[in-house]
Protein backbone atom coordinates (compact mmCIF):
# COMPACT_ATOMS: atom_id res chain seq x y z
CA UNK A 1 0.00 0.00 0.00
CA UNK A 2 3.02 2.42 1.21
CA UNK A 3 4.37 1.22 -2.89
CA UNK A 4 1.38 3.00 -4.36
CA UNK A 5 0.96 5.61 -1.75
CA UNK A 6 4.91 6.90 -2.24
CA UNK A 7 4.61 7.99 -6.17
CA UNK A 8 1.37 9.87 -5.28
CA UNK A 9 2.58 12.02 -2.46
CA UNK A 10 5.01 12.98 -4.94
CA UNK A 11 2.44 13.99 -7.72
CA UNK A 12 -0.20 15.20 -5.51
CA UNK A 13 2.23 17.51 -3.82
CA UNK A 14 3.24 18.71 -7.08
CA UNK A 15 -0.47 19.31 -8.27
CA UNK A 16 -0.88 21.06 -4.72
CA UNK A 17 2.06 23.55 -5.32
CA UNK A 18 0.59 24.59 -8.02
CA UNK A 19 -2.83 25.42 -6.78
CA UNK A 20 -0.75 27.45 -3.81
CA UNK A 21 1.70 29.19 -6.52
CA UNK A 22 -1.93 30.06 -8.50
CA UNK A 23 -2.88 32.10 -5.15
CA UNK A 24 0.33 33.43 -4.32
CA UNK A 25 0.67 35.29 -7.78
CA UNK A 26 -3.14 35.77 -8.16
CA UNK A 27 -2.60 37.49 -4.39
CA UNK A 28 0.02 39.87 -6.31
CA UNK A 29 -2.87 41.34 -8.43
CA UNK A 30 -5.20 42.47 -5.61
CA UNK A 31 -7.92 41.40 -3.46
CA UNK A 32 -10.27 41.90 -5.78
CA UNK A 33 -8.78 39.24 -8.41
CA UNK A 34 -8.00 37.24 -5.46
CA UNK A 35 -11.73 36.79 -4.26
CA UNK A 36 -12.62 36.45 -8.11
CA UNK A 37 -10.89 33.24 -7.62
CA UNK A 38 -12.74 32.28 -4.72
CA UNK A 39 -15.72 32.82 -6.52
CA UNK A 40 -14.45 30.18 -9.19
CA UNK A 41 -13.58 27.62 -6.45
CA UNK A 42 -16.44 25.70 -6.22
CA UNK A 43 -16.84 25.47 -10.40
CA UNK A 44 -13.37 24.28 -10.39
CA UNK A 45 -13.68 21.42 -8.10
CA UNK A 46 -16.97 20.51 -9.70
CA UNK A 47 -14.36 20.16 -13.03
CA UNK A 48 -12.14 17.97 -10.80
CA UNK A 49 -14.64 16.11 -9.36
CA UNK A 50 -16.30 14.81 -12.04
CA UNK A 51 -12.94 13.88 -13.33
CA UNK A 52 -11.86 12.25 -10.43
CA UNK A 53 -14.98 9.87 -10.17
CA UNK A 54 -14.38 8.96 -13.98
CA UNK A 55 -10.83 8.37 -13.23
CA UNK A 56 -11.81 6.20 -10.18
CA UNK A 57 -14.25 4.39 -12.50
CA UNK A 58 -11.43 3.74 -14.70
CA UNK A 59 -8.81 2.75 -11.87
CA UNK A 60 -11.53 -0.17 -10.52
CA UNK A 61 -12.66 -1.70 -13.96
CA UNK A 62 -8.97 -1.68 -15.33
CA UNK A 63 -8.05 -3.77 -12.41
CA UNK A 64 -10.62 -5.74 -12.46
CA UNK A 65 -9.95 -6.69 -16.02
CA UNK A 66 -6.39 -7.10 -15.71
CA UNK A 67 -6.58 -9.31 -13.00
CA UNK A 68 -8.61 -11.40 -14.69
CA UNK A 69 -5.98 -11.77 -17.34
CA UNK A 70 -9.02 -10.09 -20.03
CA UNK A 71 -6.14 -7.69 -21.59
CA UNK A 72 -7.81 -7.13 -25.11
CA UNK A 73 -11.18 -6.40 -22.76
CA UNK A 74 -8.96 -4.17 -20.69
CA UNK A 75 -7.70 -2.78 -23.88
CA UNK A 76 -10.65 -1.88 -25.61
CA UNK A 77 -12.40 -0.52 -22.34
CA UNK A 78 -9.23 2.08 -22.08
CA UNK A 79 -10.63 3.22 -25.77
CA UNK A 80 -14.24 3.25 -24.84
CA UNK A 81 -13.18 5.27 -21.35
CA UNK A 82 -11.71 7.61 -23.01
CA UNK A 83 -14.69 8.37 -25.19
CA UNK A 84 -17.15 8.30 -22.83
CA UNK A 85 -14.99 10.28 -20.78
CA UNK A 86 -14.72 13.32 -23.26
CA UNK A 87 -18.31 13.42 -24.22
CA UNK A 88 -19.54 13.72 -20.53
CA UNK A 89 -16.80 16.79 -20.21
CA UNK A 90 -17.90 18.27 -23.01
CA UNK A 91 -21.22 18.51 -21.80
CA UNK A 92 -20.02 19.36 -18.32
CA UNK A 93 -18.51 22.56 -19.77
CA UNK A 94 -20.34 23.68 -22.16
CA UNK A 95 -23.58 23.81 -19.40
CA UNK A 96 -20.78 25.75 -17.41
CA UNK A 97 -20.20 28.37 -20.53
CA UNK A 98 -24.04 28.38 -20.85
CA UNK A 99 -24.88 29.44 -17.38
CA UNK A 100 -21.81 31.57 -16.12
CA UNK A 101 -23.27 34.36 -15.32
CA UNK A 102 -25.83 33.44 -13.28
CA UNK A 103 -24.44 30.80 -11.49
CA UNK A 104 -21.93 32.88 -10.35
CA UNK A 105 -23.91 36.13 -9.76
CA UNK A 106 -26.20 33.61 -7.28
CA UNK A 107 -23.41 32.63 -5.40
CA UNK A 108 -22.57 36.94 -4.52
CA UNK A 109 -19.97 37.59 -7.36
CA UNK A 110 -20.87 41.44 -8.21
CA UNK A 111 -19.80 43.90 -10.82
CA UNK A 112 -15.84 43.99 -11.26
CA UNK A 113 -15.54 40.70 -9.20
CA UNK A 114 -18.20 39.11 -11.66
CA UNK A 115 -16.52 40.27 -14.53
CA UNK A 116 -12.84 38.70 -13.41
CA UNK A 117 -14.56 35.68 -12.85
CA UNK A 118 -16.23 35.37 -16.60
CA UNK A 119 -12.59 36.40 -17.59
CA UNK A 120 -10.93 33.13 -16.10
CA UNK A 121 -13.78 30.71 -16.35
CA UNK A 122 -13.87 31.14 -20.09
CA UNK A 123 -10.84 29.69 -20.16
CA UNK A 124 -11.22 27.41 -17.55
CA UNK A 125 -14.37 25.44 -18.44
CA UNK A 126 -12.59 24.34 -22.48
CA UNK A 127 -9.69 23.60 -20.16
CA UNK A 128 -11.70 21.12 -18.69
CA UNK A 129 -11.42 18.62 -21.83
CA UNK A 130 -7.90 18.77 -21.60
CA UNK A 131 -8.08 17.80 -17.80
CA UNK A 132 -10.12 14.43 -18.32
CA UNK A 133 -7.97 12.82 -20.28
CA UNK A 134 -4.81 12.68 -18.79
CA UNK A 135 -6.57 11.88 -15.83
CA UNK A 136 -8.53 8.66 -16.82
CA UNK A 137 -5.67 7.63 -18.65
CA UNK A 138 -3.64 7.99 -15.36
CA UNK A 139 -6.56 5.94 -13.53
CA UNK A 140 -6.24 3.06 -15.74
CA UNK A 141 -2.38 2.91 -15.31
CA UNK A 142 -2.65 2.73 -11.56
CA UNK A 143 -5.42 0.26 -12.65
CA UNK A 144 -2.26 -1.53 -14.25
CA UNK A 145 -0.24 -1.61 -10.89
CA UNK A 146 1.78 2.31 -12.23
CA UNK A 147 1.90 4.47 -9.70
CA UNK A 148 5.00 5.98 -10.99
CA UNK A 149 4.27 7.59 -14.30
CA UNK A 150 0.62 8.92 -13.06
CA UNK A 151 2.68 10.85 -10.50
CA UNK A 152 5.46 11.70 -12.52
CA UNK A 153 3.07 12.92 -15.10
CA UNK A 154 1.05 15.25 -12.38
CA UNK A 155 4.94 17.05 -11.70
CA UNK A 156 5.58 17.43 -15.06
CA UNK A 157 2.47 19.14 -15.34
CA UNK A 158 2.93 20.84 -12.38
CA UNK A 159 5.93 22.42 -12.81
CA UNK A 160 4.84 23.89 -16.38
CA UNK A 161 2.14 25.35 -15.13
CA UNK A 162 4.11 26.93 -11.93
CA UNK A 163 6.70 28.40 -14.35
CA UNK A 164 4.01 30.02 -17.09
CA UNK A 165 1.84 31.09 -14.00
CA UNK A 166 3.83 34.54 -13.42
CA UNK A 167 4.90 34.64 -17.42
CA UNK A 168 1.10 34.67 -18.38
CA UNK A 169 -0.40 36.73 -15.41
CA UNK A 170 2.08 39.19 -15.19
CA UNK A 171 3.40 39.19 -19.20
CA UNK A 172 7.10 39.11 -20.20
CA UNK A 173 8.45 40.68 -23.56
CA UNK A 174 5.96 40.21 -26.16
CA UNK A 175 3.82 38.19 -24.07
CA UNK A 176 1.15 40.63 -22.70
CA UNK A 177 -0.29 40.77 -18.72
CA UNK A 178 -3.22 38.73 -18.64
CA UNK A 179 -4.15 38.99 -14.96
CA UNK A 180 -6.28 36.50 -13.44
CA UNK A 181 -6.93 34.85 -17.36
CA UNK A 182 -3.52 34.00 -17.37
CA UNK A 183 -3.71 31.59 -14.63
CA UNK A 184 -6.42 29.61 -16.75
CA UNK A 185 -4.36 29.71 -19.99
CA UNK A 186 -1.19 28.62 -18.11
CA UNK A 187 -3.45 25.54 -16.55
CA UNK A 188 -4.67 25.06 -19.78
CA UNK A 189 -1.81 24.36 -22.18
CA UNK A 190 0.24 22.32 -19.44
CA UNK A 191 -3.16 20.51 -19.56
CA UNK A 192 -2.93 19.72 -23.10
CA UNK A 193 0.94 18.89 -23.10
CA UNK A 194 0.38 15.83 -20.09
CA UNK A 195 -2.53 14.77 -22.85
CA UNK A 196 0.03 13.57 -25.39
CA UNK A 197 2.59 12.66 -22.28
CA UNK A 198 -0.49 10.20 -20.99
CA UNK A 199 -1.64 8.50 -23.86
CA UNK A 200 2.15 8.08 -24.89
CA UNK A 201 2.33 6.29 -21.77
CA UNK A 202 -0.90 4.46 -22.20
CA UNK A 203 0.07 3.29 -25.81
CA UNK A 204 3.98 2.44 -26.34
CA UNK A 205 4.76 1.43 -22.30
CA UNK A 206 2.11 -0.05 -21.46
CA UNK A 207 -0.01 -1.49 -24.34
CA UNK A 208 -3.42 -0.53 -22.85
CA UNK A 209 -5.19 0.93 -25.32
CA UNK A 210 -6.97 -0.19 -28.41
CA UNK A 211 -7.41 2.42 -31.15
CA UNK A 212 -9.89 0.48 -33.29
CA UNK A 213 -13.17 1.58 -34.39
CA UNK A 214 -15.46 1.44 -31.00
CA UNK A 215 -18.83 -0.71 -31.31
CA UNK A 216 -22.22 0.38 -29.89
CA UNK A 217 -22.50 -2.57 -27.60
CA UNK A 218 -18.91 -1.91 -26.42
CA UNK A 219 -19.24 1.68 -25.76
CA UNK A 220 -22.64 0.48 -23.86
CA UNK A 221 -20.68 -1.53 -21.95
CA UNK A 222 -17.98 -0.15 -20.73
CA UNK A 223 -20.28 3.18 -20.02
CA UNK A 224 -22.57 0.61 -18.16
CA UNK A 225 -19.66 -0.29 -15.89
CA UNK A 226 -18.14 3.31 -15.18
CA UNK A 227 -21.59 4.55 -14.14
CA UNK A 228 -21.74 1.97 -11.53
CA UNK A 229 -18.58 2.80 -9.72
CA UNK A 230 -18.20 6.46 -11.62
CA UNK A 231 -21.41 8.26 -11.15
CA UNK A 232 -21.70 7.83 -7.35
CA UNK A 233 -18.17 9.32 -6.95
CA UNK A 234 -18.60 11.60 -9.59
CA UNK A 235 -21.81 12.63 -8.37
CA UNK A 236 -20.58 13.05 -4.34
CA UNK A 237 -17.70 15.10 -5.64
CA UNK A 238 -19.20 17.44 -7.97
CA UNK A 239 -22.04 18.12 -4.74
CA UNK A 240 -18.86 18.99 -2.83
CA UNK A 241 -17.85 22.31 -4.56
CA UNK A 242 -21.88 23.18 -4.65
CA UNK A 243 -21.64 22.46 -0.83
CA UNK A 244 -18.39 25.23 -1.03
CA UNK A 245 -20.49 27.00 -3.28
CA UNK A 246 -22.93 27.95 -0.56
CA UNK A 247 -20.84 27.71 2.38
CA UNK A 248 -18.98 31.10 0.02
CA UNK A 249 -22.32 32.62 -0.63
CA UNK A 250 -23.04 32.76 3.41
CA UNK A 251 -19.06 33.90 3.85
CA UNK A 252 -19.83 36.60 0.80
CA UNK A 253 -22.12 38.60 3.67
CA UNK A 254 -19.15 39.54 5.25
CA UNK A 255 -17.47 41.14 2.07
CA UNK A 256 -14.68 40.08 -0.96
CA UNK A 257 -11.99 39.75 1.23
CA UNK A 258 -13.47 37.20 3.56
CA UNK A 259 -13.98 34.92 0.52
CA UNK A 260 -10.65 35.26 -0.47
CA UNK A 261 -9.03 34.95 2.53
CA UNK A 262 -11.44 31.91 3.29
CA UNK A 263 -10.46 30.01 0.09
CA UNK A 264 -6.66 30.92 0.59
CA UNK A 265 -7.35 28.85 3.57
CA UNK A 266 -8.91 26.22 2.28
CA UNK A 267 -6.62 25.97 -0.71
CA UNK A 268 -3.58 25.38 2.08
CA UNK A 269 -5.87 23.39 3.93
CA UNK A 270 -6.00 21.17 0.83
CA UNK A 271 -2.21 21.00 0.13
CA UNK A 272 -1.50 20.21 3.88
CA UNK A 273 -3.99 17.24 3.14
CA UNK A 274 -2.07 15.66 0.39
CA UNK A 275 -1.18 12.74 2.51
CA UNK A 276 -4.11 11.87 3.47
CA UNK A 277 -5.56 12.09 -0.34
CA UNK A 278 -2.66 10.03 -1.21
CA UNK A 279 -3.16 7.35 1.09
CA UNK A 280 -6.68 7.47 -0.04
CA UNK A 281 -5.65 7.11 -3.62
CA UNK A 282 -2.78 4.23 -2.85
CA UNK A 283 -5.12 2.38 -0.57
CA UNK A 284 -7.89 1.92 -3.35
CA UNK A 285 -6.67 -0.93 -5.05
CA UNK A 286 -5.43 -2.97 -2.86
CA UNK A 287 -8.88 -2.99 -0.80
CA UNK A 288 -10.25 -3.52 -4.23
CA UNK A 289 -8.07 -6.60 -5.03
CA UNK A 290 -8.93 -7.75 -1.66
CA UNK A 291 -12.12 -7.39 -1.95
CA UNK A 292 -12.73 -9.32 -5.23
CA UNK A 293 -10.43 -12.05 -4.23
CA UNK A 294 -12.73 -12.53 -1.29
CA UNK A 295 -9.89 -12.26 1.29
CA UNK A 296 -11.78 -10.23 4.07
CA UNK A 297 -8.83 -10.57 6.80
CA UNK A 298 -6.65 -8.87 5.09
CA UNK A 299 -8.71 -5.90 3.43
CA UNK A 300 -9.72 -5.45 7.55
CA UNK A 301 -6.27 -5.33 8.31
CA UNK A 302 -5.82 -3.16 5.16
CA UNK A 303 -9.03 -1.13 6.18
CA UNK A 304 -7.43 -0.38 9.71
CA UNK A 305 -4.23 0.05 8.87
CA UNK A 306 -5.14 3.48 5.95
CA UNK A 307 -7.68 4.65 8.63
CA UNK A 308 -4.98 4.83 11.42
CA UNK A 309 -2.32 6.18 8.94
CA UNK A 310 -4.60 8.57 7.49
CA UNK A 311 -5.22 9.93 11.05
CA UNK A 312 -1.57 10.34 12.14
CA UNK A 313 -0.91 12.10 8.80
CA UNK A 314 -3.64 14.61 9.92
CA UNK A 315 -2.48 15.69 13.17
CA UNK A 316 0.71 15.46 12.44
CA UNK A 317 0.21 18.70 9.99
CA UNK A 318 -2.17 20.34 11.98
CA UNK A 319 -0.12 21.24 14.73
CA UNK A 320 2.55 22.88 12.89
CA UNK A 321 -0.27 24.64 10.83
CA UNK A 322 -2.26 25.71 13.78
CA UNK A 323 0.86 27.31 15.46
CA UNK A 324 2.23 28.65 12.42
CA UNK A 325 -1.18 29.98 11.18
CA UNK A 326 -0.50 33.49 10.90
CA UNK A 327 2.84 33.36 9.09
CA UNK A 328 1.60 30.54 6.96
CA UNK A 329 -1.44 33.07 6.19
CA UNK A 330 1.09 35.73 5.35
CA UNK A 331 2.55 34.29 2.71
CA UNK A 332 -0.33 34.80 0.38
CA UNK A 333 -0.99 38.05 1.91
CA UNK A 334 -0.45 40.25 4.66
CA UNK A 335 -2.68 42.36 7.21
CA UNK A 336 -6.58 43.02 6.93
CA UNK A 337 -9.45 40.94 6.83
CA UNK A 338 -8.04 38.52 3.88
CA UNK A 339 -5.08 37.41 6.19
CA UNK A 340 -7.62 37.45 9.34
CA UNK A 341 -10.15 35.23 7.70
CA UNK A 342 -7.33 32.69 6.38
CA UNK A 343 -5.21 32.68 9.70
CA UNK A 344 -8.71 31.91 11.87
CA UNK A 345 -9.45 29.18 10.27
CA UNK A 346 -5.88 27.65 9.95
CA UNK A 347 -6.34 28.30 13.94
CA UNK A 348 -9.23 26.17 14.49
CA UNK A 349 -10.10 23.86 11.68
CA UNK A 350 -6.93 21.66 11.83
CA UNK A 351 -7.55 19.92 15.01
CA UNK A 352 -10.75 18.50 13.06
CA UNK A 353 -8.44 17.19 10.39
CA UNK A 354 -8.14 13.98 11.71
CA UNK A 355 -11.83 13.15 11.48
CA UNK A 356 -11.88 14.52 7.88
CA UNK A 357 -9.28 12.00 6.77
CA UNK A 358 -11.36 9.38 8.79
CA UNK A 359 -14.76 10.19 6.62
CA UNK A 360 -12.06 10.47 2.90
CA UNK A 361 -10.78 6.88 3.44
CA UNK A 362 -14.04 5.34 4.83
CA UNK A 363 -16.05 6.70 1.87
CA UNK A 364 -12.89 5.28 -0.32
CA UNK A 365 -12.82 1.91 1.12
CA UNK A 366 -16.81 1.57 0.80
CA UNK A 367 -16.30 2.51 -3.07
CA UNK A 368 -12.88 -0.28 -3.08
CA UNK A 369 -15.42 -2.53 -1.63
CA UNK A 370 -18.84 -2.36 -3.83
CA UNK A 371 -20.33 0.14 -1.87
CA UNK A 372 -19.99 3.73 -3.91
CA UNK A 373 -23.57 4.66 -2.43
CA UNK A 374 -22.46 3.98 0.95
CA UNK A 375 -19.56 5.81 0.51
CA UNK A 376 -20.83 8.63 -1.36
CA UNK A 377 -23.55 9.08 1.57
CA UNK A 378 -20.42 10.06 3.55
CA UNK A 379 -19.37 12.52 1.60
CA UNK A 380 -23.23 14.21 1.45
CA UNK A 381 -23.85 13.76 4.53
CA UNK A 382 -20.58 15.73 5.64
CA UNK A 383 -21.64 18.64 3.72
CA UNK A 384 -25.09 19.15 3.45
CA UNK A 385 -26.69 17.28 6.77
CA UNK A 386 -23.52 18.98 9.03
CA UNK A 387 -21.69 21.73 7.26
CA UNK A 388 -24.05 24.12 5.25
CA UNK A 389 -27.07 23.80 8.16
CA UNK A 390 -24.02 24.85 11.05
CA UNK A 391 -22.15 27.54 8.76
CA UNK A 392 -25.41 29.26 8.50
CA UNK A 393 -26.88 28.87 11.90
CA UNK A 394 -23.35 29.39 13.72
CA UNK A 395 -22.20 31.96 10.93
CA UNK A 396 -25.25 34.10 12.76
CA UNK A 397 -24.62 33.45 15.65
CA UNK A 398 -20.85 34.38 15.73
CA UNK A 399 -19.71 35.78 12.36
CA UNK A 400 -16.92 34.24 10.42
CA UNK A 401 -15.96 32.20 13.63
CA UNK A 402 -18.62 30.61 13.51
CA UNK A 403 -18.47 29.75 10.00
CA UNK A 404 -14.82 27.83 11.30
CA UNK A 405 -16.41 26.09 13.90
CA UNK A 406 -19.01 24.69 11.46
CA UNK A 407 -16.11 23.06 9.92
CA UNK A 408 -15.02 21.62 12.67
CA UNK A 409 -18.13 20.09 13.62
CA UNK A 410 -18.60 18.89 10.40
CA UNK A 411 -16.04 17.07 9.89
CA UNK A 412 -16.55 15.56 13.51
CA UNK A 413 -19.73 14.92 12.96
CA UNK A 414 -19.47 12.96 9.81
CA UNK A 415 -16.83 11.01 11.05
CA UNK A 416 -18.67 8.98 13.85
CA UNK A 417 -20.75 8.80 10.77
CA UNK A 418 -18.46 6.76 8.75
CA UNK A 419 -17.23 4.43 11.94
CA UNK A 420 -21.05 3.64 12.32
CA UNK A 421 -21.20 3.03 8.65
CA UNK A 422 -18.34 0.26 8.55
CA UNK A 423 -20.15 -1.15 11.76
CA UNK A 424 -23.14 -1.56 9.56
CA UNK A 425 -21.38 -2.70 6.05
CA UNK A 426 -19.34 -5.51 8.34
CA UNK A 427 -22.63 -6.33 10.14
CA UNK A 428 -24.12 -6.75 6.83
CA UNK A 429 -21.18 -9.28 5.41
CA UNK A 430 -21.70 -11.07 8.10
CA UNK A 431 -25.30 -11.80 7.62
CA UNK A 432 -24.67 -12.19 3.75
Amino acid sequence: MLRLTGPMVVGLAAIFAVDLADAFWVARLGTLELAALGFCFPAIHVILSVSLGLSTAATAIMAQRIGAGDTDNARRFARDALAISVSIMALVATIGILTLEPVFHSIGARAETLEQVKQFMRVFYPSALALVIPMVSNGMLRGAGDSLWPALIMVIVAIMNAALDPLLIFGAGPIPAMGLQGAAWATLISRIVSIFIALGILHYRERLISWSAPTWSSVVDSGRHIVRIGLPSATTNALTPLAIGLVTAVVAGFGDAAVAGLTTAMRIEVCALLGVFALAVGCFPVLAQNYGAGNFERLAAARRFALLTGCLIAIAVAIPITLAARPIAGIFITGGIVHDTAAGFLTLVPWSWPGFALVFIMASTHTATGRPLLGASLTVARMFAFLIPLTWLLSQAFGLPGVFGAFVAANLLSALAGLASLKLAASHRAAG
